[in-house]
């Protein structure tokens, strides 16, 4: 299933479980404005909340040349035998009371006989309604609401959708409020990004550290690992306190977090110039990537300078839509390998090589600061339709329509704009083209990075971005293929005895 509604809020008792049963007779609502919300839930605080699903029925604008549309409208006005006005005693349809709101109090009896059963004849052949509004204190004044009838579609918004939806909507002091209450370490953690001194950035710090103490602190080169305690549903955040050595770690979770349970997690591919010394002693750092720093004057203009994706990103992180669709992907993963030549293919571009290009991925993608979940994905699929080892200038195209192919099954959990985007990143990934979006960039970096296990060392000037082009990137992923760059070394023999191939 995929996400088919913004995050919209409603009042509840508890903030883990749904008032009502659900069904066609007491539906689920929500609202996409946390105020009105509120008015709806009686002052009750509103919870966030995202639909998922297959289709929504968006009725905001009836048309009556939509044939899904047409189709309830028309079984709607055929369920009663009588369609007035009761303000005017005019013949008025069901068309008009959509396009002005007000279908719920056509009766003026707050029983909303017509209202429920829109509902049931909608909900019936999709997920959600989403329809205009205009009763219960909104002042004639149409909003949109969000109506379901079954439970398995609801899911609690993550703190960093709630958040993206609370900068937009609320003023910053009840956003503050909240994170104070809710969520007091996610200010701790901007006040952090916003206020590294670059002194400190552990790829300079030996210009402020004595030598002696410098060794110590378990820098490893280009390529970092970090270290971090903490319970098994999170990760590692921007802003958040790590170690470079996992014994550390593991010690600073016993002496300050007894009660558990917590685990150490480690972080790989991690930049130098992504980690900071805490200047209190060797072993204390922060985690903060570049596409995450901003000086700022304050929290409330860090945040605001953020899109929600990366709100999101900053608050359940850079894995978490990748663990949200964790099976889907899997199903990917079992779906092409075994319709993978591996005798045929497998030398050079089999799953060796998708391994490498997705811990890439991740590394290029922290450094744009954007979701890593479509270079991810392209990781698996962009050599998946090979017949060779070699040239096969096709594979690319073959790999794209592979995806539109699909995009209802395997990438059905992809929003239409990604399913475009991982499609078009497949399609021209072997072309050696450097221009693109972010998402695109970072996919095909991501594969040219490896081009280290076919003996060739990637040039500066055929990659997209400024991270993969550093020359200490470049080193430390001609090192992660597991060979030197030298074609003699992979062939045992000239250059000229190589085999021709594409990325």
């Amino acid at each position: 299933m995929r996400d088919i509604s913004p995050v919209i809020f409603r009042g509840e008792d508890n903030y883990d479980q749904l008032r009502e049963a659900g069904g066609w007779t007491r539906p689920w609502y929500f609202a996409e404005d946390f105020g009105q919300a509120k008015l709806y839930a009686s002052g009750r605080d509103p919870v966030a909340y995202v639909l998922q699903g297959e289709q929504v029925l968006d009725l905001t604008q009836p048309d009556p040349h939509d044939p899904r549309h047409k189709a309830v409208v028309e079984e709607l006005t055929a369920e009663f035998d009588d369609w007035t006005c009761r303000y005017s005693g005019e013949p008025r349809d069901a068309w008009s009371y959509l396009e002005c709101g007000d279908l719920y109090d056509y009766e003026g009896t707050g029983s909303g006989d017509r209202w429920k059963t829109l509902f049931r004849i909608a909900l019936d052949q999709c997920d959600a309604v989403r329809v205009l509004d205009c009763t219960d204190g909104t002042n004639h004044q149409r909003v949109p609401v969000w109506v379901t009838s079954e439970r398995k579609v609801i899911r609690l918004a993550t703190l960093g959708e709630e958040l993206a939806a609370r900068v937009a909507q609320q003023p910053w002091e009840a956003v503050r409020r909240w994170l104070e209450r809710k969520q007091p370490s996610v200010l701790e953690r901007i006040n952090r990004l916003r206020s590294l001194d670059d002194e400190f950035r552990l790829d300079r710090v030996h210009q402020v550290v004595p030598a002696e103490n410098f060794k110590k602190m378990g820098v490893t080169g280009a390529s970092q690992s970090i270290y971090r305690g903490m319970p098994e549903k999170f990760e590692v955040l921007p802003g958040d306190w790590v170690a470079l050595r996992g014994e550390y770690a593991k010690m600073h979770v016993r002496l300050n977090h007894a009660d558990g349970p917590f685990e150490v997690k480690s972080l790989t591919m991690v930049h130098p110039s992504d980690v900071y010394w805490a200047g209190t002693d060797e072993s204390e750092f922060f985690y903060a990537p570049a596409a995450w720093r901003r000086p700022s004057d304050s929290a409330e203009q860090y945040l605001k300078a953020l899109s929600a994706d990366r709100l999101r990103m900053l608050c359940d992180g850079e894995m978490s839509s990748i663990r949200q669709h964790q099976e889907a992907i899997a199903a990917i993963q079992e779906h092409v390998q075994a319709n993978y030549d591996h005798e045929a293919c497998g030398t050079f571009h089999g799953p060796d090589h998708w391994d490498r290009v997705s811990k890439h991925s991740l590394a290029v993608s922290r450094y744009l600061g954007i979701d890593p979940l479509v270079p991810y994905i392209f990781a698996l699929v962009h050599d998946s339709q090979r017949q060779d080892d070699g040239v096969d200038p096709d594979h690319g195209p073959r790999a794209g329509a592979f995806v539109l192919e699909h995009r209802g099954d395997l990438f059905g959990f992809l929003s239409e704009g990604d399913i475009e985007t991982l499609a078009k990143a497949c399609e021209l990934h072997s072309n050696g083209q450097t221009e693109g979006d972010a998402l695109v960039k970072a996919c095909w970096d991501a594969d040219r990075l490896d081009l280290g296990r076919v003996g060739v060392r990637p040039e500066p000037g055929r990659l997209c971005t400024e991270y993969a082009k550093r020359e200490d990137v470049i080193e430390a992923a001609v090192a992660m293929s597991g060979l030197s760059g030298d074609h003699d070394e992979l062939h045992g023999g000239s250059p000229a005895q190589a085999p021709a191939v594409r990325p």
